[in-house]
């Protein structure tokens, strides 16, 4: 029953990421920028987070000097600088192409614990990871020019990202209540984009009412929702089991792109899915 629990945290966790980038791209149509989404998707959230947070009298909002230490390293280097090239690199390649380069963190993730911690290779991990790479190149249908500084964001997004799975569980953070450690993540991150914008001259607040409230789902959403289920899920079943479930979110944003803006399914796609559906169920019904 916890195994499932984790599951399913992971699979919603991986929908609500899927339809990030439809979101973030009105955002720069109605006059925002990676920036200023980035910082907005951090900040909006803090009130409900921290009202959530209060009200739990099991919680405690303080958090000890190691702790802080170790948000601070994450929310900086994996939280927010995730965010941060994953939103600038739809600004130079197409989300599909973003997508499937920074799906490559759960391979780095796995390959990091097999080479760097020792852990055992199990042939269904092994099998998973070779059906959802295979699955991610087919989902990548784009036929447009490759920005070379567009592909180096997206796979940064991949590297910081993996910092991130693999620090949460390393670190200890993980046994942490997800409200609370979303909390500290995105105050961290707000300040660290709040410098970055006002030293670089990158913020803008003149959007459109529909930028505003797309930013405002945005951020609740993600920062709420998505964020706080997939740490459960790193609890729960383990940040590699994890990382292979979160494959759902491209098909996510495949089928947002069809469903909202009329976009073709291939043949090659649809192999895309079946192999990634393939590798979700493999992990889930087998690895233990």
């Amino acid at each position: 029953m916890i195994r499932l629990k984790g599951i399913v945290a992971v699979m919603i966790s991986a929908i609500v990421f899927g339809s990030m980038p439809l979101m973030a791209k009105t955002v720069y149509q109605e006059g925002g920028n990676a920036v200023t989404l980035t910082f907005l998707r951090f900040l909006i959230v803090l009130p409900i987070l921290y009202f959530f947070v209060s009200r739990n009298k099991r919680i405690s909002v303080k958090v000890t000097k190691e702790e802080l230490k170790k948000l601070l390293i994450v929310g900086t280097f994996g939280y927010g600088g995730t965010a941060l090239t994953l939103y600038m690199s739809y600004n130079y390649i197409d989300s599909g192409i973003a997508t499937t380069l920074h799906f490559v963190y759960p391979v780095l993730v796995i390959l990091t614990y097999v080479i760097l911690f020792k852990y055992p290779a199990s042939n269904i991990k092994l099998l998973s990871v070779s059906l959802t790479l295979v699955g991610i190149l087919l989902l990548n249908n784009s036929g447009g020019e490759i920005s070379l500084i567009g592909v180096s964001l997206a796979f940064g997004s991949a590297i910081t990202y993996s910092f991130y799975v693999i620090f949460l569980d390393r670190s200890g953070l993980k046994n942490m209540n997800p409200l609370k450690m979303t909390m500290y993540l995105c105050m961290i991150a707000s300040v660290m984009m709040l410098i970055f914008g006002l030293s670089t001259g990158s913020l803008i607040i003149s959007m459109s009412p529909l930028g505003w409230g797309v930013s405002i789902l945005l951020s609740i959403l993600v920062a709420f929702l998505g964020v706080s289920l997939f740490q459960i899920g790193v609890a729960l079943i383990g940040p590699e089991s994890t990382s292979i479930l979160s494959t759902l979110e491209p098909i996510t944003s495949i089928v947002i792109g069809v469903m909202v803006f009329n976009e073709i399914i291939t043949v090659r796609m649809i192999f895309g899915f079946v192999a990634i559906l393939a590798a979700v169920l493999i992990i889930t019904a087998f690895d233990r």
